[in-house]
């Protein structure tokens, strides 16, 4: 399954994924009756949404949750499952855009300079590491601009030469994302890339001497009072900071309230405000007119004539239709959950059902 169909249609409309074997509604949608005519709708046409929940500023607009079809990270096999307000989700790439979050904390800290060469990090690596690594910065890990050849978009996860794939299958992980050659100067192109993620990941536990599970926690889901999440780890223990993270989606919506209010939660300054305000000012032409920066996806909702002009939009999504969708103009929070992994065009039911509910909440 290509990358490209999992997330970019997230904010393009096409055709609908439908399986015949519509979810029912496990918690009746509570809200706004005619949002939730729109969100009993997604539970119910078959394309496996688990979970749906609005925001606007400090007010739940609709809130449901179905039962439907899973197979978390790591399971063997699919599961019938009872979606409740309880039940942590996985989040896939979702997961990516928390470490974002974690890494402006830590940068604001004083503890990661986005200029610092990666290889200062990692000294030991530092001679086996391909040609070109020594131009590499923290910043060009945070945007994917890493330059070097990699390639996980355009392959199934199944593939063996999927980059991400052979990530998961090496021995030593750090060693061998340093051998992959720099192929582009640094900084001058953007390559959707869960190995800048988990690199990432690595030089916040060595700047801090905790690892990315740990600091979360205390960084940033302590002062959200979200209990600990499961965070699935590697071989090595190390959590899998590009897709292992599991949330419940009210938790999720907790950390989108965070970003539209610049970085505070209740009177507290959680992640700096100029991180989030530079998060938007840096973002990176990236794929069919979306933008990216600091592990955040951003672009502009093209509205129809009657809902007046575009919508800017910042947005963490996960294969299999996992979405939080963010409108700084309407103080908009959108969470869904979803168990379409691999599908082809997996996003596009969250896309219709995105667009759909901005068009009743613009009514």
């Amino acid at each position: 399954m290509h990358r490209r169909q999992l997330l970019v249609s997230a904010l393009a409309p096409t055709l609908p994924v439908v399986d015949t074997r519509a979810a029912q509604a496990a918690t009746p949608c509570s809200g706004d009756a005619a949002l939730c005519q729109l969100v009993d709708a997604a539970g119910s046409d078959g394309s496996n949404t688990h979970a749906v929940l609005v925001q606007r500023g400090s007010q739940t607009l609709a809130e449901a949750y179905f039962t439907g079809r899973d197979r978390p990270s790591g399971a063997w096999f699919e599961r019938e499952v009872d979606f409740s307000p309880e039940h942590p989700h996985d989040m896939r790439s979702i997961s990516k855009s928390i470490t974002g979050l974690v890494a402006g904390i830590v940068h604001g800290q004083g503890r990661l300079p986005l200029a610092m060469p990666v290889l200062d990090a990692l000294p030991e690596l530092a001679a086996s590491a391909a040609s070109g690594w020594a131009q590499v910065q923290v910043q060009h890990l945070l945007n994917m601009t890493v330059g070097w050849d990699w390639e996980e978009w355009d392959l199934p996860y199944t593939h063996p030469t999927n980059s991400e794939t052979q990530m998961g299958r090496a021995a030593d992980r750090d060693r061998h994302l340093l051998s992959l050659p720099i192929v582009h100067p640094p900084g001058s192109r953007w390559v959707y890339s869960g190995g800048a993620t988990a690199l990432l990941a690595e030089l916040l536990q060595r700047a801090t001497g905790q690892g990315l599970a740990a600091l979360a926690q205390t960084l940033l889901f302590d002062p959200l009072q979200i209990p600990q999440p499961a965070w699935r780890q590697d071989s090595q223990g190390r959590a899998l900071a590009y897709s292992g993270l599991r949330l419940r989606p009210r938790e999720l919506a907790r950390i989108g309230r965070l970003v539209l209010d610049a970085g505070r939660w209740q009177g507290r300054q959680v992640v700096p405000a100029a991180w989030l305000t530079d998060t938007v000012a840096s973002r990176m032409p990236a794929r069919d007119g979306l933008a990216y920066a600091r592990q955040w996806w951003m672009g502009r909702l093209a509205r129809s004539a009657a809902m007046g002009t575009e919508a800017v939009v910042i947005a963490a999504m996960g294969n299999g239709g996992q979405r939080l969708f963010l409108v700084p103009s309407l103080d908009l929070v959108v969470v869904m959950t979803a168990g379409r992994y691999n599908q082809p065009a997996n996003g596009v039911p969250a896309s219709q059902l995105f667009r759909a509910v901005l068009a009743q909440v613009m009514a």
